[in-house]
């Protein structure tokens, strides 16, 4: 197991450097092919951490490796969404059959529902995955059970009854947020995300699509464990691009957690809106737009993955401690995951 710190402006003291070690030791050592990029931000100081063979990559460091961020693309979709209503082109209570004609203009369910999982769309379906089975002319994006059809008939179907009752985490309901937002702003998920996001902050590596260049920084993903791993195709989503599509690297989320932390701390801040909780999950944490909000410590958070990556993303709104986590292995097996080994770091005083 080999440690590399770079792209820092502080020096990481030994403890910090020996727990990052200690966490992530029972985590690379099933994984033979693991990348990890693991980023600390403390106000202004970041510091990177990586483990595995930096060697094909051209000379990058693990800050500017690119892989999938999976589901942490939903706080980007919802980022997107948060600057809409501050220009007054939407309203998070507008019904979502203003912008989609296959639902009536008044239908029940509202972009507030598509941002907080509360639209009644499952991403988990015995009954559909079955179906599916049987279905195979009908386009799907990787890891949604509907097209964009079958969600919003299925949404004209049982919108009605299930808006806003209870949280169901759904891929295709943040997929159509995205689609919506890119609509209103005239371009494609991609192009939005460039626009309003990536461009501003200075994110030159957070996309969907990858230059020449890029590729040859691109870490290939894996699932399995020793013995059994797979290396795995690259990601591909047409419909549902918001809800899991980006690329990124540590150092451009360095960016992204750096606007969300200063607006947690600013309610003018129209950012300060996704981490405010608008639908309590449980006695312990409710969701924000997007983001995950946990009341003891304060932690705001997301996660990510897909077939060959795994990641995490998080800050605490009591101090401003950010920690990124970025893995180019599937999650959900193991028992030391990127989950993990974030929400370790973030309570780290």
């Amino acid at each position: 197991m080999t440690m590399l710190q770079q792209e820092t402006n502080a020096g990481a003291s030994l403890e910090l450097e020996e727990t990052i070690e200690r966490l992530a030791k029972p985590y690379l050592e099933p994984r033979r092919h693991a990348v990890v990029a693991i980023g600390i931000l403390r106000g202004d100081e970041k510091r990177v951490f990586g483990f595995g063979d930096l060697s094909p990559y051209g000379g990058a460091g693990y800050g500017e490796l690119i892989y999938e961020i999976g589901s942490i693309t939903k706080v980007f979709t919802t980022t997107l969404l948060a600057g809409l209503l501050a220009e007054g082109k939407v309203r998070l209570d507008d019904p979502v059959g203003r912008y989609e004609s296959a639902l009536p203009a008044d239908h029940p369910v509202k972009l507030r529902h598509l941002a907080t999982h509360t639209s009644g769309l499952p991403t988990a379906s015995l009954a559909k995955r079955l179906l599916n089975r049987f279905d195979r002319k009908t386009y799907r994006d990787p890891f949604c059970l509907f097209s964009v059809e079958e969600a919003l008939a299925y949404l004209r179907r049982k919108g009605p009854e299930r808006a806003g009752k209870k949280f169901r985490y759904s891929n295709a309901g943040m997929g159509l947020l995205g689609r919506i937002a890119a609509r209103q702003l005239g371009t494609d998920y991609e192009g939005a995300v460039r626009e309003r996001i990536a461009g501003p902050y200075g994110m030159k590596d957070t996309g969907i699509a990858l230059a020449s260049e890029q590729r040859g920084r691109a870490v290939p993903g894996y699932s399995g464990l020793l013995g059994n791993e797979t290396r795995q195709p690259d990601l591909v989503m047409k419909d549902f691009e918001g809800a899991g599509a980006l690329r990124s690297t540590v150092n451009d989320l360095f960016r992204f957690l750096s606007v969300h932390m200063a607006a947690s701390r600013d309610p003018a801040d129209p950012l300060a809106l996704c981490h405010r909780v608008h639908h309590e999950m449980n006695d312990r944490a409710g969701v924000g737009l997007g983001w995950i909000v946990h009341r003891t410590g304060k932690f705001v958070w997301h996660n990510g993955g897909t077939h060959g990556f795994s990641s995490f993303m998080g800050f605490r709104q009591d101090r401003p401690h950010g920690v990124v986590v970025l893995s180019n292995y599937r999650p959900g097996v193991g028992r030391v995951t990127t989950d993990l080994i974030g929400a370790e770091l973030l309570k780290l005083p």
